[in-house]
């Protein structure tokens, strides 16, 4: 996602972009699976009576179950993002294993109570919570194994958690920038990151997922088992088909890389633009790189690239140099930096300032924090489009006035590159249709945690909808956006169909339902 903020100033000028993992949220975690293609096993019991008795659920589980009033509650129910805080969910069912997935479906069935899949708790529309809903929460599910070129990956592992495990085997997979990022919600929605010119989206790296469908059955999906399921999951799983409990990826290298932040003058921004939407898709694999635009009410807008290289520095200097060259301005500021690997990712996770590991996770006691944890949330609204071309004139135009409007609180707008990797996979082979498009872009409107928010979502709503004669007129479905109007063709395009046959042989009662649900 591209949500945390531009890192700048000093020895660690990096730019993260608002959330390239900051999103999702909807998403399952891992527990000991069986390796076969499915299995079923007897589901523990509640009861069966009309009124809920959630006594018998907390006594069946062997994970726990928080409800409202009892200690950790108010950390229990909330969200990422402060926006949803008013949200009045009925329990949160923390699972440990297969069996209390099983467990905690059964007894919202028999309570026609619905449930809402968390694990990051990142979703932009709040849809891994609601009120009077069951949430269940798979952060237990955690745990991450590497060896020989792949990682089985719990399905409630936090990113920064799967960058360093990984990162301690000299591997990696392609993913985003926000550490608290539940890595499940993110793969199930494509996945974009820093490596994905070079490696792909991280659902292009799943070789494998366990799922939990709705009558309890254990299904294993790969491209030989439940394939018509292993290719939903990838572009369109986040809390349509099942709960998923395991995740198996390809890894690859985790090189030294080079990162480069650049600033230029707003009198720049015009040519800067221009020049850059037609050198970032067409740079080398291995060269990342995204354009931000952000300004707050009274202030002048800023432009800033950032980039990302496991090439030499040598390459990405001289690329950075004939981006310059192609906007006709030097930047005023320009900083490149060598970094390893995790030490890149956990400066894009605003972390590298932190004295331990612990420390890059949201405070407290639940499942997926971490007492010592020094991340706080954040409260914003966001949109997003693709573009299959470059933007005209009058494009250019157009969001440098909708940037420099910014009203109600801060404002950005964040383009990024695509092609490479990503756009060599054919549109029908995954669920992620996406695989023309030049550059995703962003909008983020933000503002103080307990405010309405009301005019800066109004200039959020304008700003997009002026883009929107420029651009594809699809959007990514990590960027979950409430507002559209026909969501199944903005996200899903040609892929809707197939996903409505696939969506009736696993959940065929739709127990798995939510507002933007299959």
């Amino acid at each position: 996602m591209e949500r945390r903020t531009f890192i700048a100033g000093g020895t660690a000028a990096l730019a993260a972009t608002a959330l390239t993992g900051c999103s999702t949220g909807s998403g399952t975690s891992a527990a000991t699976v069986n390796t076969g293609s499915s299995s079923r096993t007897a589901m523990k019991t509640t009861s069966q009576s009309a009124a809920a008795n959630w006594t018998a659920l907390a006594h069946d589980l062997d994970g726990t179950l928080v409800r409202p009033g009892d200690a950790g509650w108010q950390t229990a129910h909330q969200l990422y993002n402060t926006r949803f805080d008013a949200l009045k969910p009925a329990a949160v069912a923390y699972v440990a294993h297969a069996d209390d997935i099983r467990t905690t479906l059964t007894y919202a069935q028999a309570h026609g109570i619905r449930v809402s899949i968390r694990n990051g708790g990142h979703s932009y529309a709040g849809y891994s919570s609601g009120d009077n809903r069951l949430i269940l929460d798979v952060s237990k599910l955690n745990r991450i194994r590497v060896s020989g070129g792949q990682a089985v990956v719990g399905a409630g592992s936090k990113l920064i958690d799967v960058y360093r495990a990984l990162a301690a085997k000299g591997v990696t997979i392609p993913a985003g920038s926000c550490p608290t990022v539940g890595v499940s919600g993110l793969v199930l929605g494509g996945g974009h990151g820093v490596a994905s010119r070079a490696y792909g989206l991280t659902c292009d790296s799943l070789t494998q997922a366990t799922v939990v469908t709705a009558d309890g059955t254990q299904v294993t999906a790969d491209a030989k088992n439940h394939s018509d399921l292993f290719w939903a999951l990838r572009g369109a799983g986040n809390g349509n088909f099942g709960v998923v409990t395991e995740l198996q990826f390809k890894t690859h290298a985790a090189p030294q890389a080079v990162t480069a932040y650049m600033t230029w003058p707003w009198a720049k921004a015009a040519a800067v633009l221009k020049a850059w939407q037609e050198w970032g898709p067409t740079q080398p694999d291995e060269i990342w790189s995204s354009l931000h635009l952000e300004c707050s009410p009274g202030r002048t807008p800023a432009i800033s690239v950032a980039c990302f290289s496991m090439g030499t520095y040598g390459e990405l200097q001289n690329a950075v140099d004939r981006l310059a060259h192609q906007a006709g301005a030097n930047a005023s500021s320009v900083t490149l930096r060598r970094k390893g690997y995790e030490e890149a990712m956990e400066a894009y996770a605003g972390c590298s300032s932190f004295s331990s590991d612990a420390q890059c996770h949201l405070p407290g006691s639940a499942p997926g924090r971490s007492p010592q944890g020094r991340l706080g949330r954040e409260t914003y609204a966001a949109r997003s489009d693709f573009f299959d071309r470059s933007l005209s004139a009058a494009g250019i135009q157009t969001v440098l006035r909708q940037i420099a409007s910014v009203r109600g609180g801060a404002g950005s707008i964040a383009f990024t590159a695509l092609g490479g990797a990503v756009n060599r996979v054919s549109p029908t082979a995954t669920a992620f249709v996406h695989r023309r498009s030049r550059m995703l872009a962003q909008y983020i409107a933000s503002w103080g945690a307990g405010a309405s928010g009301s005019t800066a979502q109004s200039w959020l709503t304008s700003a997009h909808q002026a883009m929107a004669p420029y651009a594809s007129g699809a959007a990514y479905q990590n960027y979950t956006d409430a507002t559209l109007s026909d969501w199944r063709k903005a996200y899903y395009g040609d892929a809707v169909p197939r996903l409505a046959k696939v969506k009736k042989q696993y959940d065929p009662q739709r127990f798995f339902s939510y507002a933007q649900g299959l």
